[in-house]
């Protein structure tokens, strides 16, 4: 854990990544992933997010939440091979 912009987080892949709001910044996108195989991980999640982030010019991703979903009934039946997803989202932003 180190302190960049005035909060706690991490750098992964070049991208800063934290929990908690970074201001003042550009809100540039908010973005989401989901990957549909309960073998991921955490780095899977980081490494999607990261690559939209640089793509768009951001520095950071700040109030990031990731976890675990389970996926309801239907959706078992019609789309997905395993029980459970890894999810991410936070909003990218451009440092000022």
């Amino acid at each position: 854990m180190e302190e960049k912009y005035g909060v706690k987080g991490n750098i992964f892949k070049g991208i800063f990544f934290t929990e908690q709001s970074i201001k003042p910044s550009k809100v540039i996108k908010t973005l989401e992933v989901e990957i549909s195989r309960q073998n991921s991980d955490l780095t899977e999640v980081k490494e999607k997010m990261a690559q939209e982030a640089k793509v768009l010019g951001a520095d950071a991703i700040c109030e990031f939440q990731y976890g675990q979903k389970k996926h309801s009934a239907l959706k078992l039946l019609a789309f997905k091979w395993d029980t459970e997803s890894w999810f991410g989202k936070g909003i990218a932003v451009k440092i000022r």
